[in-house]
This record gives C-alpha cells, sequence and structure tokens, in this order.
C-alpha cells in the first residue's frame, strides 16, 4: 500500500523535473540545482500523492482488469500532478490584472521566482562566454550562415522554434536592438546560445572560422 504511494511521489516528481528541463532546455543541469525547482519538484510529488488518495477514496478503477487497477491508478496520480497544480478555484481582479486563486496562481510565483534565480546565476556566465565567442564575428558575414549551422548541428530544435530565433535575428538585421551602435554580433551570439547552448555556439563558430570573421 504505502509502496504505491512512493512510486507516486518519485513518478509526480519526475514529471515535474521534466517540465522544468523542457522549460529551461539549455541549462537543465543547472535548473536541477536551484531551491525553486526543488521546490517546484516536491509540491509535484504532493499532488501526485494527494490524487492517488482521492483515487483510493472513491474507488476509482478507471474500468480497468483486476490485475491492472493499481497500476493504472498509480499512473494516473502520478501524471495527473500538472492538472491538479494548474487548476484555479477562482479568478481575483487587482487592479486592472486578473490572478488566479488556487494552485496555479502557486505555481506561477514558484515558476517566476526560478526565472529570476536562474538568470541572476547565469547572465555573468553567459554575458562571459558570448563575449568570448563572437569577439572576433562579423555579423554582416555570420547573421545568416552562424544560425542555418547551429540549426543542422542541433537537428530537433522545432520549426515554431526555430522561426521564433529567426525573427529575432532579423530584428537586430533591421536595427531593432539599436541597429549598428549595439554589439549586434554579441546580440547575436546571445540569441543562439539560449537555443543551442554555449557548446554548439563555440563548435559552429570555430567550424566556420574566417567565413564569419
Amino acid at each position: 500500500m504505502y509502496a504505491s504511494y512512493v512510486v507516486v511521489f518519485l513518478v509526480a516528481g519526475l514529471v515535474g523535473f521534466g517540465e522544468l528541463v523542457a522549460r529551461y532546455r539549455d541549462a537543465p543541469l543547472d535548473v536541477a540545482r536551484r531551491l525553486p525547482a526543488f521546490v517546484y519538484m516536491v509540491l509535484n510529488a504532493i499532488a501526485g500523492v494527494i490524487a492517488l488518495r482521492a483515487i483510493d477514496s472513491f474507488g476509482w478503477t478507471f474500468g480497468a482488469p483486476e490485475n491492472a487497477v493499481r497500476m493504472i491508478q498509480v499512473a494516473a496520480a502520478g501524471l495527473s500532478a500538472m492538472a491538479v497544480l494548474r487548476s484555479s478555484l477562482f479568478t481575483v481582479r487587482v487592479g486592472e490584472v486578473d490572478v488566479n486563486a488556487g494552485p496555479s496562481g502557486l505555481l506561477r510565483v514558484i515558476l517566476d521566482a526560478l526565472d529570476r534565480n536562474l538568470d541572476r546565476g547565469r547572465a555573468q556566465r553567459r554575458s562571459d562566454a558570448v563575449q568570448e565567442i563572437m569577439s572576433a564575428v562579423d555579423f554582416e558575414k555570420a547573421k545568416q550562415a552562424l544560425p542555418a549551422y547551429c540549426l543542422t548541428l542541433m537537428q530537433n530544435v522545432p520549426a515554431e522554434e526555430q522561426n521564433a530565433m529567426k525573427d529575432q535575428v532579423s530584428k537586430l538585421d533591421v536595427g531593432g536592438h539599436g541597429g549598428g551602435t549595439m554589439p549586434r554580433a554579441r546580440l547575436l551570439g546571445l540569441i543562439l546560445i539560449d537555443v543551442v547552448g554555449e557548446d554548439v555556439l563555440r563548435a559552429s563558430v570555430e567550424a566556420l572560422g574566417d567565413e564569419i570573421r
């Protein structure tokens, strides 16, 4: 009996971690070391345990065969943590802003805290990495070749994310971030590093060499 609750706790926690990895794909291991991320995973795990308790209390079997009932109950509880945490009891209007009252509001607060925590921890490192990698890169030469090369190396970047990245690069090209007065090559590096990570960006710049210098 208790073993199934332990399994649900672990499954729901892993589901929470999977969500965080999907949200912060360029630094999944960095995310795992942050306190807000740990809190988020524990909340997911607790929500899964609560869901299993509710399933047991109401005797839901989901129409499963007798020999598979517990397995289905555990799976349903573990995966339902996402739905439990994203529910809102009601919406309160504060000024001109609608605020969700319920688990979804708490979830938003935790994710916002994680965003800030990660950004503060990674900002200096990202700045140093991009400054080093992109120091000799010519934006006009790299604006098409470098993104294309990075995306070809990655292979599995979704089309939607590729298009969003291309839109950001296009805005740099037409002066959307200050035109020629800003270090556009470094801004290009920051855009790319969010999608492909530091190692791929570095490898791409080294591979293209003098073509983009």
